[in-house]
């Protein structure tokens, strides 16, 4: 018997249809604790195996190619998961996409080669810059799992990406003691999954529900597209700016030794990050439907629900580091470490700020407030930068940490004044359903 593609039948059978909130949360919370987890421990063993100035020269790469990345998303993603009306099909997002990969790819090289200054540096930077382009391509795909609520997908592919790309970091320093090669394992593991996994997943769901998934290049298509997303483009250069530009003031003050202390301390401090964005995920589509339908109340609820849980949790974390540390930083890392606890428990308050930030966040995405959202970045870049300016070269690696919370407490009260806004004045052109 020949199952239809169309979508009414697809509504009927549970291999088209989305899944449970419940298991779409489990599915992605699995996924990025199996992901944040991995970026973490290769941070850790990165640590254990070499010295501060190695670790710098590895999260110089990050501050350099992440940030490029990160923009060149143009989150298409968020796009898509509120896009109700169907003004697109996936392959117009990822032929977005896919150009928008080329550029990156450039930009990361041009900054490579001018910020490096050895032959090694600018060899972990090529490497590193086409592992993210690699995973770029992945994110887009994880849209079209999302889209339809189908985060499994997610989840393996990340539970296979994180483990696979921190053993063969690992290997790879481990056997050679260099960084490229430890790099190099990464952008292998990146590439494997996206072939093996990710591409033919997505061709599969794709023509399940009947959409297109080989990547659409109609200049007008992509025009439009394009000015949909420049606000959400334009939030992500504003809030990646203030979370970067520290990284680079760091640098810049205290080398590439205090580079990786920064960095070190920063990774553990934001390691549930991803933890948080997966719950903001699981139920983003969910949001957008509660807020197109004018069902405030349960859209409020289900905010309030997730940014309370992360806030308790963010409190605990607090309380801990103010407490015991400097013995979880000589347990994680090394002795080196040891003497930043202050740092630890200051870059752990930004965290838990920017957590409760995080989730409201998808909340002014499912009232499509994208404009909100660079007011709320602009104003954390700025302040970013002249925190950064001003506390860094008086307190060191101490005021970084408190630039941080500068940062993300303006981030915080920001978004709180989009989802009133929203909640108060909801859009005409929504339609209730």
């Amino acid at each position: 018997m020949t199952i239809s593609t169309t979508p009414q039948a697809n509504a009927l059978s549970p291999e088209h249809g989305p899944r449970s909130g419940f298991a779409n949360f489990r599915s992605i919370v699995i996924g990025r604790l199996f992901s944040a987890l991995s970026v973490w421990l290769a941070i850790v063993a990165l640590t254990k195996m070499s010295d501060p100035a190695t670790v710098g020269m590895y999260a110089l790469a990050q501050a350099i190619c992440i940030p490029i990345a990160e923009v060149s998303k143009m989150s298409l993603r968020e796009v898509r998961s509120s896009d109700h009306s169907g003004q697109f099909v996936f392959g117009d997002y990822l032929g977005l996409r896919l150009l928008a990969v080329l550029v990156a790819l450039a930009l990361m090289m041009l900054f490579g080669f001018l910020q490096s200054d050895s032959a090694v540096m600018l060899m972990v930077m090529l490497l590193y810059a086409v592992a993210r382009c690699a995973e770029l391509i992945s994110d887009m795909i994880y849209g079209l799992f999302q889209a339809h609520e189908r985060m499994e997908y997610i989840g393996r592919s990340l539970c296979m990406l994180g483990p696979l790309s921190l053993c063969l970091l690992v290997a790879g320093y481990w056997l050679t003691g260099s960084l490229a090669v430890a790099v190099l394992g990464q952008l292998v593991a990146h590439i494997a999954v996206l072939g093996l996994y990710d591409l033919r997943l997505g061709l599969r769901r794709a023509r399940l529900v009947g959409d297109v998934f080989l990547p659409r290049f109609l200049p007008s298509a992509l025009s439009r597209l394009a000015r949909h997303a420049l606000p959400l483009t334009v939030s992500t250069l504003l809030i990646i700016s203030a979370l970067y530009f520290p990284r680079i003031a760091v640098e810049h003050e205290l080398g590439l030794t205090g580079l990786g202390l920064f960095a070190a301390i920063f990774a553990m401090a934001m390691a549930p990050d991803r933890l948080v964005n997966a719950m903001g995920v699981a139920v983003s589509v969910r949001l957008a439907r509660h807020y197109a339908a004018r069902h405030h109340a349960a859209f409020l609820r289900l905010l309030a629900g997730l940014a309370t849980t992360v806030a308790v949790c963010g409190s605990v974390g607090i309380a801990l580091c103010a407490l015991y540390g400097e013995a979880i930083l000589r347990f994680v890392y090394t002795e080196d470490y040891a003497r930043y606890g202050t740092l630890l428990v200051l870059l752990v308050t930004a965290a838990t700020l920017r957590g409760v930030a995080n989730i409201l966040r998808y909340g002014v995405v499912a009232a499509r407030r994208f404009w909100w959202l660079g007011a709320q970045n602009a104003a954390a870049a700025l302040v970013a930068i002249a925190a950064c300016l001003i506390l860094i070269p008086r307190y060191g690696l101490t005021g970084a940490g408190m630039a941080m919370v500068l940062v993300f407490a303006i981030q915080l009260f920001v978004v709180l004044g989009a989802l009133i806004h929203a909640v108060k004045f909801p859009s005409q052109k929504e339609p209730c359903r």
